[in-house]
């Protein structure tokens, strides 16, 4: 694993505990409090975060590989 990989990493690791530790129960919760329409934008970046994450890493990997 190069430092830039190691980087990235770190900093996913830092955006996972914000969005599913932070902002998705807050989201849930605001919800639920009160009488506004359920939080569709939560459910994408829940599910596009790993997806990102996974094709950025790989990216990564080519531009290493084509070094």
């Amino acid at each position: 694993m190069t430092k830039s990989e190691k980087k990235w990493r770190r900093f996913y690791g830092m955006m996972y505990i914000f969005i599913y530790g932070i902002y998705v129960p807050y989201n849930l919760f605001m919800w639920l409090g009160s009488e506004e329409g359920f939080p569709f934008g939560m459910i994408g970046i829940a599910i596009g975060l790993p997806l990102i994450k996974k094709n950025h890493i790989n990216s990564i990997h080519e531009k290493e590989q084509n070094i």
